[in-house]
């Protein structure tokens, strides 16, 4: 058994370990290997609670170790955008995609011309991934679908006043919900 096996010690060794899982494996275990050597010294064959809490005590809390590694962490640069993947243009089709409602109820072929537009800005683009696309895509893709049930049903008279309403609110709703899914898709991919 090594002096390190005090109980208080194990248990603040496991919550350093914890708090710094953000580091890598290497760093880690070599901040670990430090305390318990420096504990190892200052504890000695000592098992006296008192004497462990005191030498515990000494080297501080495990967030301040955690926070004085993580500042000894280099800082790892962002990595560059792809090209053709500018902020304005992640912006710039997400916006287009969010006004696919709106556009299709002012006019039907001009919103089916802000559909098409999206998405070829959408799929051209780099800054999203497969999925993200994907998701997008079907999103903006219900649109036409509410906005044909609004005019054909609504127009029809076959639904009442709520149902229309709730068609009204998914023309808009969807597309906005895919422009909003983008933009942060995109902060996230921007943001190490």
């Amino acid at each position: 058994m090594t002096r390190t096996a005090h109980a208080l010690v194990t248990g603040y060794l496991e919550t350093v370990e914890r708090e710094a899982s953000f580091l890598p494996a290497g760093r880690r275990e070599e901040l670990l290997a430090d305390l318990r050597e420096h504990l190892d010294v200052a504890v000695g064959d000592d098992r006296d609670p008192e004497t462990v809490r005191a030498a515990l005590d000494r080297l501080g809390s495990p967030a301040a170790i955690v926070a004085a590694a993580r500042a000894e962490e280099p800082e790892v640069p962002a990595a560059p955008r792809p090209e053709g993947t500018s902020k304005s243009r992640t912006t710039h089709t997400a916006v287009v995609l969010g006004a696919t409602g709106v556009a299709g109820y002012a006019h039907p072929l001009l919103g089916l011309a802000v559909l098409i537009a999206g998405l070829v800005m959408l799929w051209t683009s780099d800054a999203w991934e497969r999925g993200t696309k994907v998701l997008a895509t079907v999103l903006v893709a219900l649109t036409p679908l509410a906005l044909l049930l609004t005019f054909v049903l609504g127009g029809a008279g076959r639904i009442g006043v709520f149902e229309l309403l709730a068609l009204l609110v998914a023309g808009v709703a969807l597309p906005v919900t895919a422009a909003v899914r983008l933009i942060r898709a995109a902060r996230r991919t921007a943001t190490p």
